[in-house]
């Protein structure tokens, strides 16, 4: 490929667009000249403009769709996307799949539907992507929009808002294995599993088919939404749907430590750097004005340039088709705050690096809670049943908090990555994994390494069958008895007469050669026994059990460290205090000796692929804005194959750092840290 424009672009913005023709007055105001003006102010290197909404309203004569009407035919898409490339600032087009109002409405057997036969999500009408005319649709009306003078197209809502029992899947699914669709969920049955990779399949199939078409066609970048990447089994995403793409880009809400995670996981998933992390100037995209303070905009772009990836700011066109001038004048500010370091990663296009690694695993983020649930009953909230949040993915996140706020180095691998250059794995409750991954594992761990896994990890193969233990026993040293503690149990730590509390179900397991660390201790009564229990509040630890809680087990040069429950997940500081311990304890990072940064600090590793060059990231990003500064930061870290540098250099201001070297370990001092700083070591 020979458009690469995304590897100098780490300011880009989009202005959502999807604005109905229920009043006259709507989209009569779009000014494609003011709408660059803004572009400009916002100071950004590219700009995605809608070429069709979610509600399936285009801003071009289509031929094949429907064009916004109150438009009356006028090409604003084509305007815009003129006078970007006019100005110099590269012109990306937004394109909507799936959640397409106008094509479902007139098209009744390209609609999904649930279980129920339900047939759309309240404003939501969705087309379905098993369906063999939507398809063609999709390529027909893109072939439209990439017609323009654009460098890229970006594919949103790529993934199931439903469980879709429709006729095209139904037909699909019985032409491809010979049986009807499965309607009750049920992680270990072979069928349900099944079903979920078909769901799976069908998504990467339709997006690979799309990308195909584009890149015959044109030489231009393709994306799809790669956020649903985190919200698990419900929503069908899989490595392939990366895979589809030529970066990675998603949109995140949850906070602080769901970004850096996000980032990172875009990061791992992206077949090329840098990836592009989305964020809305809104609190959410569900409030129209509520913006964000300056600071806060700032430290979520420091985030996202700390972990190598391309900041990208959303924004939300007015109904009537124009925009607030303070909005782009407040990005224009942070866009400016940032600039020395957009600069320096255009330079050296650098990659995140750590020697710590989080396991990702999407067919893994299930959830057993419900299994043997009809889906007929899980068709009218599945939000709010928390279908898109499951307990691995929660674990991940828990981890990655206490990884950050104990200036832990960390990146996220995914399940089919190489694991040369790591020194400790963490998987979280990976229940699938297949012979050819434990396989990697066992050799990784033989090699050195440190291996940290928890509850369910390695139980089930691929496709949903199991020997009824784990596929790793030999590496964990544990085996599974089949059996689960009760709602609340207690990690209890025999040597510090530690109990730390764990509010859900855990396999309970039975140490083979793996040394014991930690029992598991249940409450006197059953939890939800509503006439006999210890305290009426609560549920203190009873008796121990002859469970093992926590063990470790050595294998060839390195160790496992096998936790039965998700303690590492719980956002409480009592367990977080215990997770740091156990990291600290047994799989210290080798790259951040020390530090006195507070825990609100991120300090983060990036390494240019073409230079001999490193990144040391910085990002205060403090619960109360604006950041109370910090001064006299001291870190010791070392960096492989680096001993002295020749040279270290402040890239907010370019002013040289002094470096010190004792035995390898490097220490440097820097000064003043407001919110975002990085160090460039030659």
């Amino acid at each position: 490929m020979t458009n690469q424009w995304y590897k100098q672009s780490y300011s880009r913005l989009l202005i959502d667009n999807h604005i109905t023709e229920d009043d006259p007055s709507f989209m009569t105001q779009f000014d494609p000249a003011a709408y660059v003006a803004m572009v400009k102010k916002a100071g950004i290197d590219a700009a995605m403009v809608y070429a069709c909404c979610h509600n399936g309203n285009c801003y071009y004569p289509t031929r094949v769709g429907h064009m916004h009407a109150n438009l009356k035919g006028r090409d604003i898409f084509g305007e815009t996307v003129t006078l970007l490339r006019k100005e110099g600032i590269t012109p990306i087009a937004y394109y909507t799949t799936i959640y397409h109002n106008h094509s479902a409405k007139t098209h009744p057997f390209w609609r999904m539907q649930d279980a129920n036969g339900v047939q759309n999500d309240q404003r939501y009408w969705l087309c379905c992507p098993n369906n063999v005319e939507y398809r063609q649709f999709v390529k027909d009306q893109i072939g439209e929009v990439i017609a323009y003078d654009i460098d890229g197209i970006f594919i949103d809502m790529t993934f199931w808002p439903v469980v879709c029992y429709c006729p095209s899947c139904r037909a699909r699914y019985l032409a491809e294995t010979g049986r009807e669709l499965p309607t009750v969920m049920n992680w270990r049955d072979p069928e349900w599993v099944s079903f979920q990779f078909f769901r799976q399949h069908s998504l990467v199939s339709f997006t690979q088919e799309i990308t195909g078409f584009i890149k015959s066609t044109k030489d231009i970048t393709v994306t799809n939404q790669n956020s649903p990447i985190i919200q698990g089994w419900y929503i069908g995403q899989s490595n392939g749907i990366a895979d589809s793409c030529d970066y990675t880009s998603g949109d995140f809400y949850g906070g602080k430590y769901q970004h850096i995670l996000g980032a990172k996981i875009l990061a791992a998933a992206s077949k090329n750097q840098p990836y592009e992390f989305m964020t809305s100037r809104c609190v959410n995209l569900g409030d129209h004005t509520s913006m964000k303070s300056e600071a806060e905009l700032a430290c979520e772009a420091a985030t996202t340039l700390a972990n190598a990836g391309a900041c990208f700011f959303i924004d939300a066109i007015n109904p009537v088709g124009t925009l607030e001038n303070k909005v782009y004048e407040r990005l224009g500010r942070v866009t400016q705050q940032v600039k020395p370091f957009t600069r320096k990663l255009k330079e050296l296009n650098p990659v995140l690096f750590a020697d710590t690694a989080l396991y990702f695993s999407m067919i893994s983020h299930v959830d057993e809670k419900l299994n043997g649930t009809p889906m007929k009953q899980l068709t009218d909230n599945p939000w709010e049943l928390g279908l898109t949040q499951t307990p691995p993915v929660e674990e991940m996140i828990g981890t990655a908090v206490f990884l950050t706020r104990m200036h832990h180095p960390y990146c996220v691998i995914r399940d089919d990555a190489s694991l040369d250059g790591l020194s400790t794995l963490i998987i979280n409750n990976a229940h699938f994994i297949s012979p050819a991954q434990a396989d990697r594992i066992r050799l990784f761990v033989r090699q050195g390494g440190t291996l940290i896994a928890t509850g369910l990890t390695a139980l089930l193969e691929p496709d949903g069958s199991t020997n009824g233990d784990f596929t790793l026993m030999d590496l964990f040293g544990v085996s599974y008895t089949g059996l689960s503690s009760k709602r609340v149990s207690y990690l209890y730590l025999t040597d510090q007469n530690l109990y730390v509390a764990c509010s859900r179900p855990a396999p309970l397991v039975k140490a083979t050669t793996a040394t014991v660390l930690g029992q598991v201790a249940e409450p006197y009564f059953d939890p939800d026994d509503p006439t006999r229990y210890a305290s009426i509040h609560s549920n203190p630890p009873g008796q121990l059990t002859d469970y093992a809680a926590l063990t470790i087990n050595p294998y060839g040069k390195g160790q496992c460290i096998y936790l039965y429950s998700p303690i590492l997940g719980t956002q409480q500081d009592a367990q977080q205090v215990f997770s740091e311990w156990l990291v600290r304890h047994y799989a210290p990072s080798n790259m951040l000796i020390s530090t006195n940064a507070p825990t609100c600090v991120e300090i983060t590793f990036l390494k240019s692929p073409h230079q001999d060059t490193y990144l040391v990231g910085f990002v205060n990003y403090q619960r109360e804005l604006p950041n109370v500064p910090i001064h006299d930061l001291v870190t010791r870290f070392k960096l492989p194959g680096m001993s002295i540098p020749k040279s270290c250099t402040r890239v907010s201001n370019g002013e040289p750092l002094p470096v010190t070297c004792d035995d390898g370990i490097l220490s440097i001092k820097i000064p003043y840290l407001e919110t975002f700083e990085m160090l460039e070591l030659k």
